[in-house]
């Protein structure tokens, strides 16, 4: 007589995380995949029954190995929600949680996290460049004789905010929404192309956004769902400044500092 086969203790919908690589990743991408994988385990194990797909992107390039992830994704069918993690992000353990807490397979099929991207400005006048953090919340804009994405700089806080456009570095998307897409263009949901208005190419993660409105599937971001973004930028005296403008330096007492600074250079108090 064979023994019945234990139920599962875990509920709710399984996710599939995907991510494409080189050769490294971030410690902060490490250490948010540990503290979800261990978050997961102790409450729906959706990761656990949905697993997880790298793709590494050698001489194809980034188009096509998340083209080749979303195809890894349907076939495996392990998963009605596949979650895109860029591997130079950070994140905490609860996050996969609180956006599927919003998202719905018609309502909110694609939901993101709060993410930022980094804009290269004016430059400093000793070969860097100021930067700009820009968050990936977008919208149609026409300016003058062009049309495009522009980021929503004044985004609500804390909430969920539909939107045209936003990034693939830590978005969940329901299954329908790669089938949809497929019916209507073919398997080549991040295969970039021009803007008729500019000439330019759409990044993949935003001609995936382009071919989503197209077929008419909401996109919205939880502004409550924080996550880091790795990125080099450079430091000098005005970015100093600006920083002190806003708040002082972590435990910084004046008084107690300039004590321990003149001790440090050998003189009397």
């Amino acid at each position: 007589m064979t023994e019945p086969e234990a139920e599962s203790p875990y509920d709710g919908p399984a996710v599939t995380i995907a991510y494409v690589h080189s050769e490294q990743v971030a410690h902060s991408w490490h250490h948010s995949i540990v503290g979800l994988i261990g978050w997961d385990l102790e409450h729906h194990g959706r990761i656990l029954r949905g697993g997880y797909i790298a793709m590494n992107y050698g001489t194809g390039g980034l188009v096509e190995a998340r083209n080749q992830a979303v195809e890894e994704f349907l076939k495996e069918d392990r998963a009605d929600w596949l979650l895109w993690v860029d591997t130079d992000m950070g994140f905490l353990p609860n996050a996969v949680d609180r956006l599927l807490e919003v998202a719905d397979p018609v309502a909110r099929p694609i939901v993101g996290g709060l993410c930022f991207s980094n804009r290269f400005g004016e430059q400093d006048g000793v070969g860097g460049f100021r930067t700009v953090a820009v968050p990936t919340i977008y919208d149609w804009a026409h300016v003058d004789q062009a049309t495009g994405f522009s980021p929503r700089w004044d985004y609500p806080r804390n909430t969920v905010t539909r939107c045209a456009g936003t990034g693939s570095a830590f978005l969940l998307v329901h299954r329908s929404v790669f089938t949809r897409i497929a019916d209507q263009f073919g398997r080549v949901w991040y295969d970039r192309f021009p803007n008729s208005t500019t000439g330019q190419r759409f990044g993949e993660d935003l001609a995936f956004c382009m071919r989503a409105g197209a077929v008419k599937i909401p996109l919205h971001v939880h502004t409550g769902v924080p996550t880091t973004h790795l990125k080099h930028f450079w430091l000098g005296e005005e970015q100093y400044w600006k920083q002190r403008a806003v708040e002082p330096p972590p435990g910084y007492e004046p008084e107690r500092d300039a004590q321990a600074d003149l001790e440090r250079a050998g003189g009397k108090s």
